[in-house]
């Protein structure tokens, strides 16, 4: 039998969070930021989101069709479970799992002339043989245990790993945070560049500045900024300041451990990668977080061409399981040419972004002293979890509103 649980018998007294919460929505308050104020928003928003009844854009949460015209089940079949009714074995699981209700056995009377449990002594004293075992009820329900397991980002970055040692890259580790300039810089980006406002970056407090910088690299990129210096470029024309160039930042790509790696590294062949987190001040939606992990990679040799760049990525996702990519010309600062990379989403049905790489430029190359050709890209491992897992919502992965039950029940498919 099931009864209960406290939090079942509130919810049946108040109403089910997300059910309150369409109510409210519905009423006239849309705004995010005026419906975080309820009590019950973050466990409402979870289970509404989880239903497809609700979408978020721009701050203000609509509530779909679907969610006008749904039956409120649950709170009908916890009704029912209070009067002591039966219902659906499938509502029964997902009360259980959101714990609104608790099976309680009926213990029998225990039979003497029975075996209930089956000791050394029965074994030794040979009763086994004159007394019957008690018989097992298969029918009965079984808790659900979930064994401790590698989250699904943890086996990715252990699989994405192993993939590039086996493709011959070395690993390499750097700050996260760190300064301008190595995080722009280096990288070629003027210091007037949109990314490098307080609206795409996030910059500290203390330490505000770098204590130092490597002065006979600074003046070489100083020059390539202000009139290109020996690279044949014009530059970007401005004055370059190096106060702007010291500023503390937490990295808002992977790039800056590349830059410097380029500096210790500066006779080719060499390839290396990286996994780690980066930061950027975005909107948080279903594509897009503050912080999320970005694979990193950049193969110095001579002779290298965009040919090289393609069939590498091509090699890579053959190795993850995606067979399917595609290449869209973009621009950046220190690259030329430059490509996105798209997979196609199973479920949502376009192609998504899911890195960026191009040909370092001789700007970013030539204050390094680095005459070699440089191949280097970014990749977002979580967007492409979402191609290998089919998941429309990038927060389901991680975070305060990821989906619990979806991440016990992933499979496994790693080979490592």
């Amino acid at each position: 039998m099931y009864i209960l649980t406290k939090e079942g018998e509130r919810y049946l007294e108040d109403g089910l969070p997300e059910v309150r919460l369409i109510k409210e929505i519905l009423s006239g308050k849309t705004s995010m930021k005026e419906l975080q104020r309820l009590p019950y928003f973050t466990i409402g928003f979870m289970w509404a989101k989880k239903n497809g009844w609700i979408t978020v854009s721009d701050g203000e949460i609509k509530v779909e069709a679907k969610a006008r015209s749904a039956k409120p089940e649950l709170e009908a079949a916890l009704a029912e479970l209070s009067k002591g009714n039966e219902v659906g074995l499938k509502l029964i699981d997902t009360m259980l799992s959101r714990k609104l209700i608790e099976e309680r056995r009926e213990i029998p009377a225990l039979n003497e002339k029975e075996i209930l449990q089956l000791t050394p002594e029965i074994i030794k004293s040979g009763a086994w043989e004159k007394v019957p075992f008690k018989k097992y009820d298969v029918s009965l329900r079984t808790p659900d245990i979930y064994y401790g397991r590698k989250h699904i980002l943890r086996m990715a970055l252990d699989k994405v790993s192993r993939i590039l040692i086996e493709m011959g890259f070395k690993e390499m580790e750097g700050p996260i945070a760190d300064a301008e300039f190595f995080v722009y810089d280096c990288l070629f980006t003027p210091q007037d560049h949109p990314a490098r406002t307080q609206w795409d970056q996030f910059s500290l407090a203390k330490p505000k500045m770098i204590k130092a910088l490597p002065d006979g690299v600074v003046a070489k990129v100083k020059a390539a900024h202000e009139n290109g210096g020996d690279t044949g470029s014009k530059g970007w024309g401005y004055k370059w300041d190096r106060e702007v160039a010291r500023r503390m930042v937490l990295r808002g790509h992977t790039t800056s451990v590349t830059v410097h790696y380029l500096m210790e590294h500066r006779k080719p062949p060499n390839r290396f990668f990286s996994i780690d987190k980066v930061f950027r001040n975005d909107s948080i939606d279903r594509t897009h977080l503050l912080e999320f992990y970005q694979i990193e990679g950049w193969v110095m040799d001579d002779g290298l061409t965009v040919r090289d760049l393609m069939g590498t990525f091509g090699e890579f996702y053959r190795k993850l399981g995606i067979n399917d990519v595609r290449f869209k010309p973009t621009f950046n600062p220190y690259t030329e040419p430059s490509f996105e990379i798209y997979g196609k989403h199973p479920k949502l049905g376009r192609w998504l972004e899911i890195g960026n790489s191009g040909m370092f430029r001789e700007e970013m190359l030539k204050p390094f002293g680095i005459e070699a050709r440089v191949m280097a890209w970014g990749l977002a491992l979580e967007r492409t979890l979402m191609l290998l897992y089919n998941y429309d919502d990038i927060r389901n992965l991680h975070g305060t509103l990821c989906d619990l039950d979806s991440l016990r029940e992933a499979p496994t498919i790693w080979e490592y």
